[in-house]
C-alpha cells in the first residue's frame, strides 16, 4: 500500500475520534441543558460518524482489492472535513 493510501485512512481515522468527541461534548451539554438544538447536533454528529466510518471501510476495502484510483478525491475529502471537524470541535470546546 502507497504512502498516500495510509495517509488518507489516517486522516479518515483521526476525523472517527474527532466525531466521537463531538458526540461526547454534545450528549453532555444534552444531558445538561436539554435543548432541541443540541439534541440535533447529537444526530447530526451520529450520522456524520457513520458516514466517517463507512469511508474508512470502503477505502480500505477498495485498496485490498487493488482499485488505487480514488486516492486524490478521498484525500481531498478527507482533509477538507478535518478542516472542518477540527474548527467545530474547536468553537464547540471554547
Amino acid at each position: 500500500m502507497p504512502i498516500e493510501d495510509s495517509i488518507t485512512l489516517g486522516i479518515i481515522f483521526v476525523n472517527i475520534i474527532l466525531t466521537l468527541v463531538l458526540l461526547v461534548i454534545y450528549s453532555r451539554n444534552y444531558r445538561a441543558i436539554g435543548s432541541k438544538m443540541v439534541l440535533g447536533l447529537l444526530f447530526f454528529a451520529a450520522a456524520f460518524l457513520i458516514e466517517n466510518i463507512l469511508n474508512f471501510f470502503f477505502y480500505n476495502s477498495l485498496l485490498t482489492q487493488g482499485i488505487y484510483g480514488f486516492t486524490t478525491f478521498i484525500t481531498a475529502v478527507s482533509v477538507l472535513e478535518l478542516i472542518g471537524l477540527l474548527i467545530l470541535v474547536y468553537v464547540t470546546w471554547k
